[in-house]
This record gives structure tokens, C-alpha cells and sequence, in this order.
């Protein structure tokens, strides 16, 4: 039975729906004692996790059993905020009817956390908040036990093992300046122009905006709006060109550089509210811009520290009074250290920072410092409407690991839901499914297009 859940996962296509899409038929594939559902959705604005759980919690708690017997954990556990009432009572509602009192299947509990925090929905946050058990340095959950599985990757894991269906659709929340905000239901490869033209367009002016990718923490500035949705974005966000957000991912390293060598005054301010450095883990993020104000390049611990840095951004957009970026000094070192081969040791002796608990970062206060009250104040509704755009652009590589190789050609009709490119042989990757019917219209290294 494990096996046949891991093939028809792998099959259907299903990665990571809430960070950097790992191939899900691997991760799922492991042996531990625990599986946490991630419904903590800690990043401002979106709510696509949330409207998923209150409107599908079956698919939230079946999926949530397959990757429990796939594994063959002993325990289930659905994490998310107190705030989202909806979404618990939804949960609730399903365990009571398929976890009755007799039962002798492995328990299904909700975690409910009462104060919205960020990161809380960081794998090493939740992976302590909710067992107690710490994630070694550079580790993976696995290594204490445990998988953690967002809940928008769940819902694909209910449809392909027990529907069949591959992954040709995403929920995502299309808000901040637009007309109407909502969370939809879209096919892969739409354009984020016809996606925001679902929220009632934008209201700011050409040229006076810019849209975020994801979240407006750990998200990125679109290129341009040709380009197309994939199995993971979280959400669309136009904002001001003057909005923090946007001026923050916005301004280019060699900026940040120059910032730092001359304004920083070692305040540890982002040592402090480091959500990494609070858990015990050998990181202090003021320590690499003073290496960088000295000019210190060569490898130690301040600088091979680097790997430690999740990249919440916390530092930038909220610790620092300053506006300076340890996080963009850190994401260039990575990138050299990965280059020259460098491979981090795991330490696990980690004791939890006395203060950690008085100096987490409420959701609430964050909202304002990045400017996004009026955003984050507006309702946004779920609209499941079916949506059929005239053209897709599917990209091969919406994963970790390598891209998809194609399997049709140029001419080749095609339904919604045919496979359409395959994971090469021996290589980490994600099949690749057409979102729409229609006619191939072009394919090559990067992308399959295909037209209504």
C-alpha cells in the first residue's frame, strides 16, 4: 500500500505547494513517526491554505492518513493559527466523522496555535512548536522524526491517490492593490495578467506598481506579467512602487553591500529577532555585516553561517531600524559556498534561546511595518469558479531537481490532464501535465505551450 500511494503521488506530478517544490513521491517515501500538516500560512496577505481548509478539509485529513500510512507514522498532526476559526471548525467537523472514538487507526490531532507569528510556518518553527523536538542545524525534520507536508500539497495527494487527477491547477490569493480580492482556483500556466484580471485588475497606474510573487516576505517581484503560474505560487500582490515591500526586494545587492559596510552599528537587532539564532542554532546575523564592513571574505563560521539563514527576512524588513539586509550578504554566500562544494556539518546540541518566546514576531506588527495594513484589512473570499484561459505556458522545471522532459511535440492535441513531460531517468524531479485541452503550439528546453 505504501508503495502504491508513492507511485501514484510521484505520477500524478505532485511537489511542495507552499515553498521551494520538492518532489513530494520522495519526501512521502521516508519512514518516521510523525507527519504535521502545515496550515500555518505565516505569510502576511496570503490566504489560500486557509480557504483550502475550510472548504476541503476532507481532502486536508485524507491525504493527511495516506502520508501517515506511506510512512508509517504513529501520529497525525494538522497545525494552524487560532485566527483561522473557519478552518478549525471545518477540521473538526471531518476528524469527529472519520477518527471516531473506537478507532484503531493512528490518532489525527489538531495543533492549534494561539499566537500568530512570524516565520511560524519555517519546517525547523513548526517541527519545535508543535513536538518539542529540535531540527538539527542544516537538517531536515526526517532527521528527528518527523515529515511535514503543507496542506496545499495534501489536498494533491488525496486527488492523485484516490481521484487520479495529476497536479494542473493551483490555489492562489490575488490581493493587495486590485479591485477585488479573492483566492482562485487557476490552471498551471496562466499568465499573471489573466490571473489578476480575475481580482478585478489592479487599481494603481501603469508603471506605478509592482506585483509579488508569493508573500511579501519570502516572495519576489514578478519580471513581467507574461509570466506563468506554477504548481508553486502562493499568491500575487500588486503594491505601490513606493511600498517597503517592493523597495526592499526591489533594490539590488551591490546596494545592500554599500549600506552595510558604511551604516551598520552592530545594534544586534537582527541576532535578536533571528528565528534561527532563537532556536539555539550557531547564527548571529550582525556578525556578517561587520566581517563585510572589515572586508573579511575568507571562509569561518561567520560566513560559512550562511547556510543557516532560512531567508524569512526578518531581518531586513523588521529587525533593523536601519534598513539594512545580513539576509542578502547571506543568500550571495550561499550561492559561492554551494559553488565551491562546501558541505555544513549538523550539529544537534541546540538549547532553545531563554527569551525566544518574548521576542517572536506578532503577524500584526509586521503587517504595519511593511506598510500593508489597508491590504490586510480587506475580506478576501474563495472563488472556485472554473477558469479556461486561451493559452498556457507550462514551465518543465517548477521543482527541485532537474526539468521535465517533453513528450510531445508541436500540432499534438492534448486534454486536460495528459501527461505531457516525464522526470529523466535516475534524476530527481516532477512529471508535467497539461492544465488545459487544446493544440501544443510550442515546445522547447525551458517550457510546453498550449493553446485553447
Amino acid at each position: 500500500m505504501a508503495e502504491d500511494i508513492v507511485q501514484k503521488v510521484k505520477a500524478a506530478g505532485v511537489v511542495g505547494a507552499g515553498g521551494a517544490g520538492f518532489p513530494t513521491h520522495v519526501k512521502i517515501a521516508a519512514k518516521v513517526d510523525t507527519v504535521i500538516a502545515n496550515g500555518m500560512e505565516c505569510e502576511p496577505l496570503l490566504h489560500c491554505d486557509e480557504h483550502l481548509m475550510a472548504a476541503h478539509p476532507d481532502l486536508v485529513v485524507q491525504a493527511l492518513r495516506l502520508v501517515m500510512q506511506s510512512t508509517g507514522a504513529k501520529q497525525g498532526i494538522i497545525a494552524l493559527e487560532r485566527k483561522r476559526h473557519d478552518a478549525i471548525r471545518a477540521l473538526q467537523q471531518v476528524l469527529k466523522k472519520l477518527q471516531p472514538a473506537k478507532s484503531q487507526q493512528p490518532p489525527i490531532a489538531l495543533h492549534v496555535i494561539e499566537r500568530s507569528v512570524y516565520p511560524a510556518g519555517d519546517e525547523f518553527v513548526l517541527v519545535y512548536d508543535v513536538t518539542g523536538r529540535m531540527v538539527p542545524e542544516v537538517g531536515l525534520p526526517l532527521d528527528v522524526g518527523c515529515v511535514v507536508q503543507n496542506v496545499g500539497t495534501l489536498a494533491n495527494i488525496a486527488r492523485a491517490v484516490y481521484e487520479g487527477r495529476p497536479v494542473t491547477h493551483r490555489y492562489l490569493t490575488v490581493t493587495g492593490a486590485v479591485r477585488e480580492p479573492k483566492t482562485v482556483l487557476v490552471p498551471i500556466g496562466m499568465s499573471f495578467r489573466d490571473v489578476l484580471g480575475l481580482a478585478g485588475g489592479v487599481t494603481r497606474p501603469e508603471g506605478g506598481y509592482r506585483v509579488v510573487v508569493g508573500g511579501p516576505m519570502m516572495g519576489r517581484l514578478a519580471e513581467n506579467l507574461d509570466e506563468p503560474v506554477t504548481k508553486t505560487t502562493t499568491g500575487l500582490i500588486p503594491l505601490p512602487v513606493d511600498n517597503a515591500v517592493v523597495r526592499y526586494m526591489s533594490r539590488p545587492l551591490r546596494g545592500w553591500i554599500k549600506r552595510g559596510q558604511s551604516t551598520c552599528d552592530q545594534c544586534r537587532d537582527c541576532t535578536m529577532l533571528c528565528p534561527r539564532y532563537l532556536l539555539g542554532h550557531d547564527f548571529r546575523p550582525h556578525e556578517i555585516m561587520r566581517a563585510t564592513a572589515y572586508g573579511i571574505t575568507e571562509p569561518s563560521d561567520i560566513i560559512t553561517g550562511a547556510v543557516l539563514c532560512c531567508e524569512c527576512r526578518l531581518c531586513e524588513a523588521y529587525a533593523c531600524p536601519l534598513e539594512l539586509s545580513p539576509m542578502a550578504f547571506y543568500r550571495d554566500i550561499k550561492r559561492k559556498l554551494s559553488a565551491m562544494g562546501y558541505k555544513p556539518l549538523k550539529r544537534a546540541d541546540l538549547t532553545v534561546h531563554p527569551f525566544r518566546e518574548f521576542r517572536r514576531v506578532p503577524t500584526e506588527r509586521l503587517v504595519s511595518r511593511l506598510g500593508l495594513r489597508e491590504y490586510h484589512e480587506r475580506p478576501c473570499v474563495l472563488d472556485e469558479g472554473e477558469v479556461l484561459p486561451a493559452r498556457v505556458v507550462i514551465l518543465l522545471k517548477q521543482h527541485i531537481g532537474v526539468p521535465a522532459t517533453p513528450i510531445v511535440s508541436v500540432g499534438d492535441l492534448v486534454q486536460a490532464g495528459d501527461f505531457i513531460a516525464n522526470i529523466p531517468e535516475g534524476k530527481l524531479g516532477a512529471n508535467v501535465h497539461a492544465s488545459i485541452s487544446g493544440r501544443v503550439a510550442e515546445v522547447t528546453e525551458q517550457f510546453i505551450t498550449i493553446t485553447a
